[in-house]
């Protein structure tokens, strides 16, 4: 048979489990909690994907200083200035395509 000090203490901790339960209900809000859960979110990425462009940015930088190369990036589209012909433009993507690496 229990003890009554144990019933006692039983009966206490299920009281303070019910009043934590009541006072988290109390005081807070749902919507609130799920906008920050969100904003952390949206905030999080951010920081993610500007840490990995700083990254880029550095690796190419350091990667001629390291190895003596031309950093391992995909070609780049040749961009056509301004009051060019378009042939002439078409023509120096194709020439910088046949250029070796």
């Amino acid at each position: 048979m229990a003890k009554r000090r144990d019933v006692i203490a039983d009966e206490l901790k299920t009281l303070a489990d019910d009043l934590e339960s009541l006072w988290r209900a109390a005081t807070r809000d749902p919507d609130k909690e799920a906008r920050r859960e969100r904003v952390w979110m949206l905030l999080s990425g951010a920081l993610a994907a500007a840490a990995t462009m700083a990254s880029r940015r550095a690796v190419a930088k350091l990667w001629p200083i390291l190895t003596g190369e031309e950093p391992l990036m995909g070609p780049r589209p040749v961009r056509p200035a301004a009051g060019m012909p378009e042939r002439e433009a078409q023509a120096r993507a194709a020439e910088s395509e046949r250029a070796p690496v």
